[in-house]
């Protein structure tokens, strides 16, 4: 299972046999040593609320609003991402690209990567997952007629696809027994909790004022005495 699943009965249907196998790589160059063009498979926005969640393995099952069920899976790497609970309205954006490259005779696999993000969007939490999965794929046989290419994975099982897509063709008129190819998908899944709203803790730091200068008290005014009066006129 990829690191992110975005599933539902809609998508579902969508798919052909050749993502099934290699995770839907549309490779449009014909060049034996060139990389492909990351093409974009599916890309999906709605609102959901959470039904179920799975601590274990990280698996969320989600139901929009007209009854849909869809899964997404974000089992590495959660505990950086906004915690979800069940009955949590979240807004959810999916999207999967992928691309593919022969490899080079002797070069390592590719290894694949995980990467999370979190923050704010509008004041609701938000959280973003972005994973690219890389596997080794080895060409086995090609029918261009027949639209139909076998391939082995990493446990040497072989299977059969059958390419029924336009885009593909050039791949699969390049391809040779013995090729190597390595497929890179990558799927991003970012979503924003609806109905949590974070309010910023503002914190006012009032620092005490500075003393006041010192003022001499007042020095209190005594009025001089009175000259004792003087007759106008004395007697004789």
């Amino acid at each position: 299972m990829s690191p992110i699943s975005y599933s539902s009965r809609r998508a579902v249907q969508a798919l052909t046999v050749l993502s099934l196998l290699l995770g839907g790589t549309a490779v449009t160059t014909p060049s034996r040593h060139a990389m492909a063009q990351g093409v974009i498979t599916s890309s999906n926005k709605t609102i959901a609320t959470v039904e179920t969640l799975d601590p274990d393995t990280g698996e969320i099952l989600l139901r929009t609003d007209d009854g849909d069920l869809f899964t997404v899976d974000v089992p590495h790497k959660r505990h950086a991402l906004p915690h979800v609970d069940v009955g949590d309205r979240l807004q959810i954006t999916s999207v999967k690209m992928l691309d593919a490259a022969l490899a080079q005779p002797g070069t390592p696999e590719p290894e694949s990567t995980t990467s999370t993000a979190r923050g704010y969007a509008n004041r609701h939490p938000h959280g973003t997952l972005v994973s690219f999965r890389r596997r080794r794929v080895r060409v086995v046989s090609t029918n261009p007629q027949q639209h139909l290419l076998t391939v082995t994975d990493a446990s040497g099982t072989p299977r059969e696809v059958v390419i029924n897509r336009k885009i593909f063709y050039p791949l699969l008129q390049s391809l040779k027994p013995g090729d190597e190819v390595d497929v890179t998908t990558m799927e991003s899944v970012s979503y924003t909790v609806l109905n949590r709203t974070v309010t910023p803790n503002v914190a006012v730091e009032q620092k005490t004022g500075a003393p006041a200068a010192s003022v001499p008290a007042p020095v209190p005014v005594v009025p001089a005495p009175a000259a004792p009066a003087v007759p106008a006129n004395p007697a004789q």
